[in-house]
């Protein structure tokens, strides 16, 4: 798998998690679960959204550091093997 395609599926899982919150709030709210206003949910939701975002920017270099790790263990595995 290509760094790029990692990336990319970090970023989407992420996006992910940020709309089932949203998703999962509003159904809270209809159901009466917990009592927010509309206009609350967009704000809640708009928090949510530059959580994530924040959370990509600030602390996605740990991630790419641990795939570059991981690719350069692989490659000396399998130049071990190739000998």
């Amino acid at each position: 798998m290509r760094t790029s395609s990692i990336n990319t599926s970090v970023r989407e899982l992420l996006e992910f998690a940020s709309d089932t919150v949203t998703k999962n709030l509003i159904v809270a709210s209809r159901r009466k679960m917990i009592d927010v206003s509309e206009s609350d949910l967009r704000k809640v939701k708009a928090i949510v959204e530059n959580s994530i975002e924040e959370t990509i920017v600030n602390g996605y270099g740990n991630v790419e550091k641990a795939i570059g790790r991981a690719i350069t263990e692989s490659q000396v595995k399998t130049k071990g093997r190739k000998k």
